[in-house]
């Protein structure tokens, strides 16, 4: 089997530690020569692990594309307003592509960059991990067994969590608007993408939305509460977001005190953590992003949507639940099974889905392998695997947030 050359542009968590891992478990298939990562120890982490000698180790990634690499590929996990230049110079390059959601920080861009990589003809695979985890196959492939008939609407809820939130989206990379993507952009892409993979590719045709940010202010703020949560707050042990937490070992909490820093010396963790944007107080940062929203979509042919993503919930999870002409399906992500119900007979019959214990629920894995399917065989098309349906969810994401910001105005999407 001919191994694959790929490089790496963003080795942080989602690059280094969700995707690369599969060349360690199929070195046979992919090895990682080159990477970019401004940060020098991610940098020399990865290198180190991957075996990339130091002339092949770029601070910029423009460095990498000038010295050009002989590649098969590349994989693009840098933050979202710096998807589009690295991704453009790829596709000129003609490497096939895996691109981290959200494609780009405007509609435009992100159109611009699927019509480059299909008129170059390069492969372009964006990383809508939740369409290739076996859950939302296994609940697709019922769909169109034609179990419950022609699904007339979708409800879905995003389950973000209470402490995703607060790390992600009020302290961490996606805190403020102007400087990444809108939250419904940056983070429910992957929902809207779902819904598309689920309809059949059915296109939507208008959006409304609703949302705000409704707690995390300085409105909100415990009288006397410090900037930082570890300089004197007098409510460090019993404010429920204290950055002390980070420590504490509850389900998810260690996934984002890896993202901080990654290390077993506790020591070296609290003083890395008072010194980051982690320890900031959460009602006293420079954030906008919204902490619920609700969006409502109707596709061709009448079928209906309603979404909604709330950061006010305790676990990490989606709930989905299919109204056909015969029968629902009902399910949670993190249940690793649903319910199919048949309204003729009165019969519930539960699918159980093998799904792995991963961040997310063994996706990153398959699209990884489905990405190294067509590097291989790029004859055969991208299928249901291209930019294309993933160009449409981020469409509608865009108009849910221009919805929002119009107080709710029903926006017509029209085909380009």
């Amino acid at each position: 089997m001919e191994q694959l050359r790929l490089g790496l542009i963003g080795a942080g968590e989602r690059g280094a530690n969700c995707y690369a891992p599969y060349a360690f478990k199929y070195p046979e298939e992919i090895k990682f020569v080159c990477v970019a990562e401004p940060l020098k120890d991610r940098r020399t982490v990865f290198a180190r692990a991957h075996g990339i000698p130091e002339e092949w180790q770029f601070e910029d990634w423009k460095d990498m594309i000038d010295k050009n690499p002989c590649l098969d590929g590349v994989i693009i996990s840098t933050q979202d307003q710096q998807h589009f230049e690295p991704a453009m110079a790829a596709i000129e390059k003609g490497w096939g592509i895996l691109l981290e959601k959200p494609m780009a920080e405007t509609a435009e861009k992100t159109k611009l960059i699927t019509e480059a990589a299909d008129k170059k003809g390069v492969p372009l695979m964006v990383c809508h991990v939740l369409r290739h985890t076996p859950y939302f196959m296994a609940m697709k492939e019922q769909i169109d067994s034609g179990a419950i008939g022609d699904v007339q609407s979708i409800h879905h809820i995003e389950n973000i969590g209470y402490w995703h939130f607060a790390h992600s989206y009020v302290r961490g990379n996606w805190h403020n608007t102007k400087e990444t993507t809108p939250m419904i952009v940056a983070k429910c892409c992957h929902d809207m993408d779902i819904f598309n993979y689920l309809l059949g590719g059915r296109k939507c045709r208008k959006v409304s939305s609703f949302g705000d940010l409704s707690y995390f202010t300085r409105d909100n703020m415990p009288q006397g509460a410090a900037a930082n949560c570890m300089e004197g707050c007098p409510y460090d042990k019993t404010c429920q977001y204290s950055a002390y937490k980070y420590l504490e070992d509850r389900t998810n909490r260690d996934n984002f005190r890896d993202i901080i820093m990654r290390t077993d010396d506790r020591e070296a963790f609290l003083k890395h953590l008072k010194e980051s944007p982690y320890s900031r107080c959460v009602y006293q940062c420079d954030n906008d992003a919204v902490s619920r929203q609700v969006v409502n979509l109707e596709y061709e042919g009448g079928v209906t949507v309603s979404f909604q993503a709330s950061a006010f919930t305790q676990e990490i999870t989606r709930q989905t639940k299919i109204m056909g002409t015969k029968g629902d399906i009902e399910g949670c992500l993190e249940e690793d099974s649903f319910y199919i119900r048949d309204f003729d007979t009165g019969n519930i019959t539960k699918v159980r889905v093998h799904t792995p214990k991963t961040l997310h629920s063994g996706g990153d894995e398959r699209i990884m392998s489905d990405f190294v399917q067509i590097l291989k065989n790029p004859e055969k098309g991208m299928g249901a695997y291209g930019a294309g349906m993933s160009l449409q969810g981020h469409i509608m994401a865009f108009a849910a947030e221009e919805s929002r910001q119009l107080g709710g105005k029903v926006i017509e999407l029209q085909d380009k």
